[in-house]
């Protein structure tokens, strides 16, 4: 049997708030507050960070960009 007192009342329908802002849009000013991103550069020097440049071919590094 359930105390009447434990139970709780149903949660307010209401939307989820994230706990930070929205980034800018990109490429942010260079005076905003917040110049990042959640999207690597295709130039990127990370190895492979981006999605939109093809893996670097077999027995070759991956850490230099062409250009």
């Amino acid at each position: 049997m359930t105390n009447r007192n434990m139970v709780k009342d149903a949660a307010p329908d209401l939307a989820v708030r994230p706990n930070t802002p929205p980034l800018p849009p990109m490429p942010a000013p260079e005076d905003s507050a917040t110049p990042t991103t959640r999207e690597e550069p295709t130039d990127s020097p990370h190895l492979n960070a981006s999605l939109k440049r093809e893996a670097p071919a077999p027995g070759t590094q991956g850490l230099s960009t062409k250009r």
